[in-house]
């Protein structure tokens, strides 16, 4: 893996470090398989990870899309293989995620982290909360150790408008009575965790609603024949030529 984002510093790749591999780096997770970035959504951008990939040796992995300008605003995911010891890396690619505003401003709150594959950028948590309100249960578990986190980097004494971000985000009932106790409201534990449900519910729907809309036009792209064969070599793909442009 240390390979590989030294290779996205030699090209010159804008990304951010996201999802499950960010929550480990903060804590709030303890394993994560896959490599998730977010690249900066411009044209150039997008070649220079190409040329990284393909100097890596990296694979179209599962169902994905030309890596165009259009089809990255659009808010697609792109998935390559890269070759690694003792495993090869998973890599999950999105330019437009959802959840977020634009990637200069999450960039301007990113962070960067030691990490045993070097000094990488990695979203801030603010960020990283937002973009993991997924349809898995799983993962308000990793937001609420994310805003606890955040919370303990603030000190004994955080500010209210913290804390009253931290009590959206805190989807444990028993913590979430303790936050609200700091702000000086009182509600059950039982309370909480209905109104915990509710906002979990909502937040699932939400995120089946955006990716429909993407795996509908997936679909398509795939009965047109216009998806990249899994296991095309990126260098391949760059030598013809395809899905180059928006």
């Amino acid at each position: 893996m240390r390979s590989l984002f030294r290779s996205f510093e030699r090209q010159g790749v804008e990304y951010l470090l996201i999802s499950g591999q960010a929550s480990v780096l903060y804590g709030a997770a303890t394993f994560s398989e896959d490599v998730d970035i977010w690249v900066r959504p411009s044209t150039a951008n997008l070649r220079r990870l190409l040329s990284s990939l393909a100097a890596r040796g990296g694979r179209v992995h599962k169902l994905t899309p030309p890596l165009t300008l259009r089809n990255a605003e659009a808010g697609h995911g792109f998935h390559f293989v890269v070759p690694g010891r003792p495993l090869p890396v998973y890599l999950d690619v999105m330019a437009s995620p959802p959840r977020v505003q634009a990637f200069e401003g999450s960039l301007s709150r990113a962070r960067r982290l030691t990490t045993d594959w070097g000094v990488l950028p990695v979203v801030g948590i603010e960020d990283l909360v937002a973009l993991k309100k997924t349809r898995r249960l799983s993962d308000y578990d990793v937001i609420s150790n994310l805003a606890r986190i955040r919370l303990e980097e603030a000190g004994p004494t955080p500010s209210r408008g913290l804390v009253r971000w931290a009590v959206r985000h805190c989807f444990r009932a028993e913590e979430r009575v303790a936050l609200l106790a700091f702000l000086g409201v009182h509600r059950t534990v039982a309370t909480c965790r209905q109104d915990i449900l509710r906002e979990i519910a909502r937040l699932q729907a939400r995120d089946v609603r955006y990716w429909k809309t993407r795996i509908d036009e997936l679909r398509k792209l795939l009965r047109a024949g216009r998806l990249w064969p899994e296991g095309t070599l990126v260098s391949a793909i760059r030598k013809t030529g395809a899905g180059r442009g928006r």
